[in-house]
């Protein structure tokens, strides 16, 4: 053994290439001996090796986790008390952005003709009464050469039956003359009065029988808004059942949040609502609720519940679907445990939250849920004020339960 420890440590003084070169120099038989020596001197040497530290493994015990004070410095083990503050729960739904039913309006063309002009398109703001496009009309021209005909013979009656009434009262012609002019002249006038009203059913407009542009019918915007849809085009022949324009005010829209039934009866009218648009995270915009459906889906169980939005700043379009988060007033808890939403794990589908006994073990303990504010989650049944659960390590501790 002196031998071989003498030869190792010779060895351990030379360097590879000497090492190397000395091997050369050796017969074959050597060889096994040299390899004889480094394998015997690889073995001590890591035999002097420290062993390993043994693995710092949670024990489970019945509903008791305990650990060690590096395991939990390791996983960042973190708790917090158990708290008795009121809350007023919050109810997570989507739902879509529509038009203000009275601030939105699809404008008909109303009769059969040819586009002759569009003046506005989509995005541009018109007031009321603004024109929006013309439309050549056979019909309506025809209306309105009816109206200027019998306007012309309502004219002619009428100063013949002034006359007439003249010369009766001069003797100078019969009674019965006169009557039959003042007649004639009343049937023109009934005449005129029902064309003109005919060309104002068409047109739309009071004012269309004494349109200077025989013929040509135009398509006005009934309201102050935006041009959201259009659907005509120059040259285009039209039906009088086409829409051609929709045109909205984009200032207020509504939400309408499908609420499940067992959340309908912890809101009321005039609820704060937060929305953003699905996936986003901007800020959340405010609403309050202004109508809760009456109505069950059958499919879904929920009815709709209307938010009215301030839309000014043009944040939300119709048709995009919403993330809305509604703080139920009407239901609000002034007592019981409170803990943060990290410190609830759910173990075998159940939530449990763990409770901490000593710095260094926690008890499993299973809960029931109550209402959430998204802050804070009130808890029915299965902790006590004053006991701190653990927010930070839940996971890991979890895992324990499972290995």
């Amino acid at each position: 053994m002196h031998m071989v420890q003498l030869l190792l440590q010779v060895l351990g003084r030379m360097s590879a290439a000497s090492f190397i070169g000395r091997l050369g120099a050796m017969k074959r038989g050597w060889w096994f001996i040299v390899l004889a020596l480094v394998v015997v001197s690889g073995c001590k040497h890591g035999s002097s090796t420290p062993k390993p530290e043994a693995n710092d493994i949670p024990r489970v015990e019945g509903d008791v986790i305990r650990f060690s004070e590096r395991f939990a410095s390791r996983i960042e083990l973190r708790t917090t008390p158990v708290r008795n503050v009121g809350v007023i729960p919050s109810i997570a739904v989507v739902g879509t952005v529509t038009f203000a039913p009275e601030r939105v309006a699809r404008v008909g063309t109303r009769l059969r003709g040819l586009v002759r002009d569009v003046r506005h398109y989509e995005g541009a703001i018109v007031k009321k009464g603004a024109v929006l496009a013309s439309i050549d009309s056979p019909e309506l021209g025809e209306a309105q050469a009816a109206v200027a005909s019998l306007k012309a013979e309502k004219d002619a009656a009428q100063r013949n039956a002034e006359r007439e009434t003249k010369l009766a009262e001069e003797k100078l012609t019969t009674l019965k003359e006169s009557e039959e002019a003042n007649a004639l002249a009343g049937k023109y006038q009934a005449l005129l009065g029902a064309a003109q009203q005919k060309v104002s059913v068409l047109a739309g407009s009071p004012t269309a029988a004494n349109a200077r542009a025989i013929g040509v019918h135009t398509i006005t915007s009934p309201l102050d808004g935006t041009v959201v849809e259009r659907h005509i085009t120059k040259g285009q022949l039209v039906e009088g059942d086409h829409t051609a324009f929709l045109v909205a005010n984009l200032d207020t829209l509504w939400v309408e949040l499908a609420v499940f039934e067992r959340s309908l009866p912890l809101i009321s009218l005039g609820d704060e609502v937060e929305l953003r648009p699905l996936g986003s995270r901007a800020e959340f915009l405010k609403g309050k609720i202004s109508n809760i459906g009456q109505v069950l889906n059958p499919a879904t169980r929920s009815a709709l519940v209307r938010v009215e939005v301030d839309n000014r700043d043009r944040n939300l379009r119709p048709g995009q679907a919403v993330d809305a988060v509604i703080r139920a007033g009407g239901a609000t808890i002034n007592e019981g445990p409170m803990v943060p939403p990290d410190a609830v794990t759910f173990i075998d589908g159940k939530p449990h939250v763990f409770v901490l006994d000593s710095p260094t073990s926690v008890r499993v303990v299973e809960v029931a849920l109550g209402a959430t504010s998204g802050q804070e989650l009130h808890i029915t049944r299965g902790l006590a004020l004053g006991e701190r659960v653990v927010t930070n390590g839940t996971f890991e501790l979890k895992s324990e339960i499972f290995r």
